[in-house]
């Protein structure tokens, strides 16, 4: 009966619209939903980095799925058409617990109901820890897991396609970024880094592989002002929507009660988020004298003298900050104070160019 209707519906949308110009949009739909978390074969020139510092919690058991739908500001449901969905768990107060992005476990045959939840090395342990003080008696294993490693696959130039062809090696596990197409891909592997990197070679033959860590992708992720992890989302510090999650997939609006839902659900649905974390461009490469740890929460200033902001990282020529949106908004001209440093280092800010064009109405 729900096939005839949407069989229906589709027939009396073209005869109204037209099928030159519905049944493109409507094959473009289907196929980009159907490609968006599947392996894929790329052939842009991509850059592809290992993220070492980043772990895995294994969640798995009958009870799993609802387990974790009371905890994070996603909907479980979304893995019914996909295989990787990024998150927050927020502390009662609704302020940022951790950020994650949950995977389907790849070798999930025998239990269904098995995820892998990405998240910072320094963050997984009380993660697990916050997740065993939740589970009471369902029927739900926490547990960290050392068997995955995670690789991330990005380009500089543009988006990755949204059809690729599928890939045959079946030892790599490589699925879009659910946050941002820019972002690129994420790669789970259960090889050694350097068998890892031989078959990364197959799959990305003119990608650049950096074998040491993954400061290329932080510093992309940074020129795009996508926040994550903990140096850049710190535990109790900074709300989720002003952490965009709402522009990154990572909350719905639509589903029922998880920790710290009503501070989410207020704040966006009366429109009040005056800061958000944005990319910050240095002219050149800031030279720091003082010990790194003071960058953390430095101030950053607008052309009038007045703090519109923080810090949350630096890299590079590129950092992000959390900034007030109608203080620095347009213009952009700012400059970082470091504590013990002599002098302001100028820099700017603008508006990432994948946020909606009616953000400001919420500002």
């Amino acid at each position: 009966m729900l096939l005839t209707r949407c069989t229906t519906a589709i027939n009396i949308a073209q005869q109204r619209w037209g099928t030159a110009i519905l049944g493109p949009q409507l094959n473009r739909t289907v196929n980009s939903t159907r490609s968006l978390h599947r392996a894929v074969t790329a052939h842009a020139p991509f850059t592809v980095a290992p993220l070492t510092e980043r772990k895995f919690v294994r969640v798995h058991g009958a009870d799993s799925a609802s387990f974790l739908q009371g905890l994070m500001t996603n909907d479980m449901r979304h893995f019914e058409h996909c295989g990787v969905m990024y998150a927050m768990f927020l502390k009662a107060n609704g302020r940022v617990f951790c950020d994650t992005l949950i995977y389907k476990r790849p070798v999930a045959e025998k239990e269904p109901h098995d995820y892998l939840l990405e998240c910072d090395a320094s963050v997984a342990p009380r993660l697990e820890k916050h997740l065993k003080l939740y589970r009471l008696r369902k029927k739900v294993q926490v547990e960290m897991d050392e068997t995955y490693r995670v690789w991330a696959a990005f380009s500089n130039a543009s988006a990755p396609a949204e059809e690729e062809e599928r890939i045959a090696n079946s030892r790599l596990h490589v699925l879009k970024d659910p946050r941002l197409a820019r972002l690129g891909y994420r790669v789970l592997s259960q090889e050694e880094q350097s068998a890892t990197g031989e078959l990364l070679n197959s799959i990305f033959p003119d990608g650049a592989i950096p074998t040491e860590d993954g400061v290329p992708y932080t510093e992309f992720r940074y020129s795009l002002g996508i926040g994550e992890g903990q140096e850049n989302l710190p535990d109790g510090k900074c709300f989720p929507l002003e952490c965009n999650c709402d522009l990154l997939h990572g909350v719905s609006f639509h589903k029922g009660c998880y920790i710290g839902q009503e501070l989410t659900a207020r704040t966006y649905h009366t429109g009040v988020i005056r800061k958000r974390l944005m990319p910050l461009v240095f002219e050149s490469e800031p030279k720091i004298s003082v010990d790194r740890e003071a960058l953390h929460d430095a101030e950053i200033k607008n052309g009038e003298g007045t703090v519109v902001g923080k810090l949350r990282g630096l890299v590079g020529k590129h950092g992000i900050g959390l900034l007030r949106i109608e203080k620095i908004l347009p213009g952009g001209e700012l400059t970082l104070s470091i504590p013990g440093a002599p002098n302001a280092i100028p820099c700017r800010t603008s508006r990432p160019s994948w946020w909606p064009k009616e953000l400001n109405t919420r500002a």
